[in-house]
């Protein structure tokens, strides 16, 4: 059957808001503590007693012998971050901070702490304090910030993004988009790759 003209245009005009709908930007929802560092990066540190160690980098801090961003820099891993921006270049992803590094800093000074850490990925936003669970305040930074003017689609439809995090705490919705690590050896080579394969739509789960 052919289509006269304005069959056509209407055809043609409906492409673009599905691909607007499906590539929008990757989003991943980065813990900190227990992704960034844990215990294998604290004994290659040699930290014998990592609590006494990090009461002693806080009076450093404060008396002024190290650099506020030292102090950060020495809980970081710097292969860990670095496997991570790799992740983010490769799929194209931003970053919401939700881990409880995000207390008292502005997203500004989160950035300046990985860019002094080696990270090369963007952090947009952190989710909020609600006294919940994470994934509570996950669903809310979504439902807040995910719109069809923005992104193409409504939050509910909003399926490309990835939670990292070593806790459990997150919703059964949310179940094909965690990624868990654990403090023992936090982010891994494989769960960057696990997370690229199901963002790419290139694994079970929510198709993407």
């Amino acid at each position: 059957m052919k289509m006269n003209n304005e069959q056509t245009v209407e055809a043609n005009n409906v492409k673009p808001a599905l691909q607007q709908t499906r590539c929008c930007v990757p989003l991943i929802f980065l813990d900190i503590d227990g992704v960034f560092n844990c215990q294998l990066f604290y004994s290659s540190n040699q930290f014998k007693d990592y609590k006494e160690a990090k009461k002693q980098l806080r009076k450093d801090v404060k008396a002024e012998r190290i650099d506020r961003l030292d102090y950060y820099a020495s809980q970081i891993c710097k292969e860990r971050i670095k496997w991570f921006s790799e992740l983010c270049k490769e799929i194209n992803a931003e970053v919401v901070v939700s881990s409880t590094w995000r207390s008292g800093k502005t997203i500004e000074e989160l950035q300046e702490i990985f860019d002094y850490c080696g990270g090369t990925f963007k952090v947009i936003s952190k989710t909020p304090h609600t006294g919940y669970e994470r994934g509570t305040e996950i669903s809310k930074w979504l439902q807040e910030n995910i719109k069809p003017e923005t992104h193409g689609c409504h939050y509910f439809d909003f399926h490309t993004y990835a939670i990292i995090d070593d806790d459990s705490d997150m919703l059964l919705n949310q179940r094909f988009n965690f990624f868990q690590t654990d403090n023992y050896s936090g982010l891994t080579p494989n769960t960057c790759y696990k997370i690229k394969r199901f963002i790419t739509g290139q694994t079970f789960g929510v198709s993407v």
